[in-house]
């Protein structure tokens, strides 16, 4: 059983993921983690390190220096081919992993709702949150656009499932994409 969650900043993906993976007895792998790891080691490896400083500065190397996102790609390409049971947090997999085993979904939420999300785990304002997010959205929809052509929260063709978690809690997108996921694979057999 191979999933991909994509989404922007604040959206859900790594909560759901993390859920989804332990409830399905999958290998959780987090390319934001990954990326964080790649650019700082493990001073980095906390929820709310992209919106500190250091963090901020991180954004920036990844404008000039596109081979950060290039390695992370390259690594978990490698692992969605090798692995079967995975479930991969990612920004790019679902545009790149071009198989058909893997179920492949999207969450989005308006941008006042994944900051109100980004503000609660990191112990920031709302206003700092959509400040946050909204600079590392468009430095990443910017990135991917210029590397691989695509538009992040535009083209949601790769999707198998997309799903505005804006008005659900945890619970609810948890238990919908549960549902879901095991729909797709007793389907595809």
């Amino acid at each position: 059983m191979k999933i991909v969650i994509t989404g922007l900043t604040g959206s859900g993906k790594s909560t759901l993921g993390r859920r989804l993976a332990k409830e399905l007895g999958l290998r959780y792998i987090s390319g934001g983690d990954l990326l964080k790891q790649i650019m700082a080691g493990e001073r980095a490896m906390h929820a709310g390190w992209w919106e500190t400083e250091e963090g901020e500065r991180a954004m920036e190397r990844r404008r000039k220096q596109e081979e950060y996102d290039r390695e992370v790609d390259r690594r978990l390409l490698e692992i969605m081919e090798r692995e079967e049971n995975v479930l991969v947090d990612s920004w790019t997999v679902s545009y790149l992993y071009k198989k058909e085993d893997a179920v492949k979904i999207y969450l989005k939420a308006d941008v006042k709702e994944r900051a109100r999300r980004v503000s609660r785990r990191d112990g920031i304002s709302v206003e700092e949150a959509v400040e946050a997010i909204k600079r590392k959205d468009e430095t990443s929809i910017e990135l991917y656009k210029r590397l691989y052509g695509f538009r992040l929260d535009e083209d949601l063709t790769p999707f198998n499932l997309v799903l505005d978690t804006t008005k659900l809690d945890e619970e609810d997108a948890f238990n919908l994409v549960l549902m879901y996921v095991r729909r797709w694979f007793s389907e595809k057999g």
